[in-house]
């Protein structure tokens, strides 16, 4: 697979030409320039890798593990390179037509029919307006959000989207009060019998993920998710940098999209103190279609700022997955994605979910684990500068165990 590279923007930056004349390596979350598949490959909707030469999937997956997570892209059927960095993965078929309806049937209450969304794309559950894609928003949407519903707007990014959050589950809470049971809920009453109430009325539904009470087609996905994603783990856990034997987590959040605007470009991931305030950076995001417009013209695409002319069309049982932050746990600034507008109907949204592949940020070291560290580092490189300053021939001598000084051949006399 040959890769062609553009720039981003029409000159390199100052960091960039540097590296460039002296051939240094650019980190992911500061390189301006992509690269992407040839037309031809786009014409077929990606580069499948099972189909792919033996090269092409080792090159893809070393440069997956070596600057953003590690997977298994080999044996993963319809697996498809959209484009090769920033990386863009698709599977079509990833979720079987059944496994799709099982899930928007649970997570949705398509069959109750309570639900309404408004322009937004905020989910309406009797009276209260709650509110979805808490993870992607950023601090002026967050307070917009809690001065509309009355809540208390300051403090940091992650204080109001907990504050949010428990607002979306005193609605839950209000919501299963005052509705009857519709046939769908009647149908799983013995399921959420432990749980107080419909535990998929959510708009993160972290109890989806641990509840014993979850849809197999969910235990599915996450297996082949799973052996996707070898590294991360099934159940949710709140990684810590302190907390070596809980690096992984996962968090799921369903999307019932409608909006008669295109939604603005914006990061799944955090910016880098938030990330150390969290203890936690959003290293994969996995995107799962439900459902996909009835509409001719379509709309609700997916699409990449940094790519422009490509877009991700939503397909019923297709895949979707980006990687908004690097292996340093450093957001990607050129993984951000924006959405066409989808209004076809006051009945019709695009259904989806999306699993957050969360990683722990490194340890932040003390002031005196930092000295250290630095002072161990100066050593190192005295050190290496001590041995480059030795011949090559006496190094070689000394890696092969060998103590003879430099000009040690004893010199013969005739007779």
């Amino acid at each position: 697979m040959k890769a062609r590279s553009s720039a981003e923007t029409p000159t390199e930056t100052e960091t960039e030409q540097k590296a460039n004349q002296s051939n240094k390596f650019i980190p992911a979350h500061m390189r301006k320039t992509v690269s992407r598949i040839t037309e031809a490959q786009m014409k077929t909707n990606g580069v499948e890798l099972s189909k792919a030469a033996t090269q092409v999937q080792e090159s893809i997956a070393g440069f997956l593990a070596f600057e953003f997570l590690r997977a298994r892209v080999k044996n993963v059927p319809t697996l498809k390179v959209l484009n090769v960095d920033p990386p863009i993965l698709t599977a079509p078929m990833f979720l079987s037509e059944k496994e799709c309806e099982d899930i928007e049937r649970a997570m949705f209450g398509i069959d109750g029919g309570d639900k309404e969304e408004s322009e937004s794309g905020s989910e309406v559950v009797g009276q209260q307006k709650k509110v979805n894609g808490l993870s992607s928003m950023k601090k002026a949407e967050l307070v917009q959000c809690c001065e509309e519903r009355g809540l208390d707007a300051s403090g940091t990014v992650a204080v109001l989207r907990d504050r949010l959050k428990e607002f979306n589950t005193n609605a839950d809470d209000d919501d299963s009060n005052e509705k009857a049971p519709s046939p769908s809920s009647r149908s799983d009453e013995s399921r959420s019998a432990n749980t107080g109430g419909d535990p998929f009325r959510t708009s993160n539904p972290d109890a989806l993920v641990n509840a014993s009470s979850r849809p197999e087609a969910v235990n599915q996905l996450l297996k082949r998710l799973n052996y996707l994603f070898p590294d991360c783990v099934e159940e949710f856990e709140s990684p810590s940098a302190r907390k070596e034997n809980k690096l992984w987590g996962i968090e799921v959040v369903a999307e019932a999209y409608k909006s008669s605007e295109n939604l603005r470009a914006s990061h799944a991931a955090f910016e880098q103190h938030e990330a150390i305030e969290k203890h936690y950076q959003i290293r994969a995001n996995c995107t799962f279609f439900l459902n996909e417009s009835s509409d001719e013209n379509g709309g609700g695409e997916i699409t990449f700022p940094a790519l422009p002319g490509l877009s991700v069309k939503p397909e019923k049982g297709m895949a979707l997955i980006t990687f908004p932050s690097t292996a340093a746990s450093l957001l990607d600034p050129r993984a951000a994605t924006a959405r066409n507008a989808h209004d076809t109907g006051a009945n019709t949204t695009l259904n989806s979910i999306e699993v957050l592949v969360r990683g722990a940020t490194p340890k932040i070291l003390t002031e005196e684990e930092a000295a250290a560290e630095r002072k161990l580092r100066h050593e190192e490189e005295k050190e290496r500068a001590r041995l480059l300053a030795i011949p090559r021939s006496e190094r070689r001598k000394m890696e092969n165990g060998e103590d003879k000084p430099k000009n040690s051949r004893k010199k013969t006399t005739r007779d």
